[in-house]
């Protein structure tokens, strides 16, 4: 009965305990030489230990994704390594372009000491970064074009770590990349904007596929519960919801406070979760990385190439 009771316990504590290690051990590693050497090491160290949590705290919903691990390592690589470097490489130079043209300064605003301590930077960094990813996320579902982008995302049938940046790289670097760009042209600390994205660890929380509890802290971070009915296959039955719900990347306060905020409790003041997930539109779940990559959707040409391509396989005749 006390392992038990202590089992249970662990489903919510896991959550703030591993938020408070992995931004401790970016504080303590940063400048270091290993973080200098190894730079990606915090995604690996948070990747090791969602995949470990989804071992152990087994959820009862979900659904394999074994046949899809390639395409999920292709994507992760992809945007990992290349996406935010040719966002950053195709929009810098158009935002110092500016502010050096008609301020005559490197800085929109000034240089990173003139805006605060480190501290006040982070935070406004991280709210603002927040902000500004939940409005760009709820775009994407109310504009057609974005929507067809960003569905591909929606159509991963199993919250897991594995899949949390299938994406197609444009939409992603929109909304994960572009408003920490803004904040550099501004003016602010580089080191603020990075330990502020250390610090929203939770919009990979968010993927995590084991059926941990968020408590308190689902009306602060958008943790696997919250995160779970914005990928539902059917929105909530509101007119608000038209479009989705919960759309915060890292945290769910802007859901709150914008009137799109959704979790459900059953009589004993359980969180409820969706029967199924998936895409609203009944798209099937898109094997091949090169379609996502390419956003055949949005693109009526190459969706036709793609289906061509297909015919064509499918009509030769077997050996």
């Amino acid at each position: 009965m006390l392992i038990k009771k202590f089992a249970e316990l662990s489903r919510y504590a896991v959550l703030p305990v591993l938020l408070i290690g992995l931004v401790g051990l970016s504080l303590v590693m940063r400048g270091s030489a290993f973080a200098k050497a190894f730079p990606y090491y915090h995604t690996f160290v948070l990747y090791f230990a969602m995949i470990t949590l989804e071992r152990v705290y087994t959820y009862s919903r979900g659904v394999s994704q074994k046949h899809m691990i390639w395409r999920d390592l292709i994507s992760t690589a992809v945007e990992t390594f290349v996406a935010g470097g040719i966002m950053a490489a195709m929009v810098l130079p158009v935002l110092h372009y500016f502010p050096n043209t008609f301020l005559g300064r490197r800085f929109l605003f000034g240089l990173s000491d003139q805006l605060g301590p480190l501290w006040v930077q982070i935070l406004v960094v991280l709210l603002f970064a927040s902000f500004f990813s939940y409005w760009v996320h709820r775009l994407e579902h109310t504009n057609e074009f974005l929507w067809k982008l960003h569905g591909y995302h929606h159509s991963v049938t199993s919250l897991q770590i594995s899949n949390v940046l299938v994406s197609n790289p444009f939409e992603w670097a929109l909304r994960n990349v572009m408003g920490g760009l803004l904040l550099g042209i501004v003016g602010f600390n580089p080191i603020a904007i990075v330990i502020a994205g250390g610090l929203n660890i939770y919009g990979d929380f968010s993927h995590c596929g084991s059926d941990l509890k968020g408590g308190w802290l689902n009306y602060i971070f958008n943790t696997p519960e919250v995160h779970r009915w914005h990928h539902s296959v059917e929105f909530p039955d509101d007119k608000k919801f038209r479009y989705g719900c919960n759309y915060g990347v890292g945290v769910s306060f802007w859901d709150i406070l914008f009137g799109t905020f959704y979790l459900p409790k059953d009589e004993k003041g359980q969180v409820m979760a969706p029967l199924s997930l998936g895409h609203p539109s009944g798209y099937a779940d898109e094997p091949n990385y090169l379609k996502i990559l390419l956003g055949a959707r949005a693109f009526p040409s190459i969706e036709r190439f793609f289906e061509r391509k297909k015919d064509d396989l499918s009509s030769m005749p077997a050996e």
